[in-house]
């Protein structure tokens, strides 16, 4: 057992802290839940703390991209990270991180697998994750379950199959023997820093619950690591939520939500009750995304390989070639276009902003990020002289041309006011920055869906688009201060453990 990190009286060391992860839900469902009683545990932190309800996710609304946000505090474009999926111009193919069963066996789940425990992390994440900087202050971190764990310390595979399957296959050139993460990490059988009695077939993992990477699992582990105040933070995350909404849809979140309440609740306990809890500790509990109800047929389902002809191809094996001029990327209700060298930007626009189901286009334009939607088209850049044009309510100052209507900004008084595309310049500014977006990037009208290279669709409810619907998130938070952006959370932390991080490593016994 680890030592015990220790928080002292007089404030000279910070409160360890409690990250709380609760994939894609949104909200109201959240508030609805708080308010019938349904959620008391973190109704108990919303009353207590602070809670925002209208907190931003990046864009796309996506989960790896989200998640890397959460872990890096920086946009797509700097975090390297744009959602399940995208296209490697340099390897000439399409990266998948994982998503749907479908998309799962059409890519290879070896190769699935690789991508999303090795390669997301080791060789496509180009920010700095909170746990390496963390450790360079000498401040230790815990990590259950959560996909963006890139730390300092090794840790070896586990699970008995891995091995096997390396060994009988010759794929050692994607099943690596280790990954790198916080100082305690923590993912079902895969990885474990320390034996908990939950792994394997005689506690909560095994085949039949994804090899012990479940929420249950998480709750157990998380609540572990609390009674033990076994490091100064811990993030835990909970994701079935998230895969719950996209197959039955928003009303069997809004039941879901009670089961990860009381998640939230044995943690508390392990901690010595809320009260004890919030008295030890510094919570934030957030969602990374939001959902958007379908519709109820097939009208719901845009194919974009279809509306753009022969010369354009969607496919978890696709690659430019001869005949194929435009990969496109689904990313649920987000989709990247890539385009061969003389493909007409314009003409590709005019055609898709024609369709049903496709909300808005977006790219970027000797330096200016340029966004098209119904009929009308703004270009937008930060300012670069301080006090030049109108300030969103992070304080950033952009310049405009075109109608700021194509987006539903309001400025007046020399402010920005946001409606159903929330803090929408600094999200599109965020991910059309990077090379790996794509040349032109789309978000689908609401109850429409792009869906995964595999051309396969969510039913119920899915995510990735600009809207509020999918970008809003919920932000509860207690001894700490309140982030309204997933980019906020990782200063938010650094700040709260910037005082008094020196004395928290002599009283921890940390060594070098």
């Amino acid at each position: 057992m680890p030592e015990a990190y220790n928080t002292s009286k007089n404030g000279s060391v910070p409160k360890p802290v409690l990250l709380i992860v609760l994939d894609g839900i949104r909200p109201d469902v959240l508030r609805a839940a708080i308010r019938d009683g349904d959620a008391p545990a973190l109704g108990f932190l919303a009353e207590r703390g602070e809670a925002v309800w209208d907190g931003v996710s990046v864009f796309p609304s996506i989960t790896p991209a989200a998640t890397a946000a959460i872990a890096t505090g920086e946009p797509p474009a700097e975090s390297g990270i744009l959602g399940h999926a995208w296209y490697d111009r340099e390897e000439g193919r399409v990266v998948v991180y994982g998503a749907m069963r479908e998309t799962v066996i059409s890519t290879g789940p070896v190769k699935v697998f690789h991508n999303n425990v090795w390669r997301m992390n080791r060789d496509d994440l180009t920010a700095p994750t909170l746990f390496e900087k963390l450790d360079e202050r000498g401040i230790d971190g815990a990590c259950v379950n959560f996909p963006v764990r890139r730390g300092p310390h090794e840790h070896p595979v586990r699970a008995r199959s891995v091995h096997r399957y390396k060994r009988l296959a010759n794929r050692s050139e994607l099943l690596g023997a280790s990954v790198d993460g916080p100082k305690e990490y923590y993912m079902g059988d895969l990885f474990y820093s320390r034996d908990t009695g939950l792994h394997g077939r005689t506690g909560v993992g095994g085949l039949r619950r994804s090899v012990g990477i479940n929420d249950a699992y998480a709750a157990g582990v998380g609540a572990m690591l609390l009674a033990e105040k076994a490091a100064p933070f811990t993030l835990v995350y909970f994701f079935k939520g998230d895969s719950i909404t996209h197959h039955k849809g928003l009303a069997a979140q809004r039941r879901h939500v009670t089961t990860l309440d009381q998640y939230v609740e044995d943690m508390f306990d392990a901690a010595g009750g809320p009260e004890k809890m919030l008295e030890d500790y510094a919570v934030l509990a957030l969602s990374d995304h939001g959902h958007t109800p379908l519709l109820p047929n097939r009208r719901r389902f845009v194919r974009l390989g279809r509306i753009l002809g022969e010369g354009a191809s969607a496919g978890s094996r696709v690659s430019f070639g001869p005949g194929l001029e435009i990969v496109v990327v689904p990313n649920g209700r987000s989709a990247l276009l890539y385009f061969e060298e003389g493909v007409e930007r314009e003409k590709v626009v005019t055609n898709v902003l024609s369709r049903r189901g496709v909300d808005l286009a977006a790219w970027r334009e000797d330096g200016w990020g340029v966004v098209r939607r119904l009929g009308r088209e703004l270009k937008f850049r930060p300012a670069d002289t301080v006090g030049d044009g109108p300030r969103d309510a992070a304080g950033r100052a952009w310049e405009f041309s075109g109608d700021p209507r194509a987006l539903e900004i309001e400025v007046s008084d020399g402010g920005i006011g946001y409606g159903e595309y929330p803090d929408a310049l600094e999200r599109l500014w965020g991910c059309l920055r990077s090379p790996r977006c794509g040349d032109v990037v789309l978000s689908a009208t609401p109850g429409y869906t792009f869906g995964e290279v595999s051309g396969n669709f969510h039913e119920q409810s899915d995510h990735g688009s600009l809207h509020a619907s999918d970008s809003n998130v919920f932000v509860l938070a207690s001894g700490i201060s309140v982030p309204h952006r997933l980019t906020d959370v990782v200063p938010i932390l650094l700040d709260h453990f910037g005082a008094g991080a020196e004395t928290a490593v002599a009283e921890t016994g940390r060594k070098a």
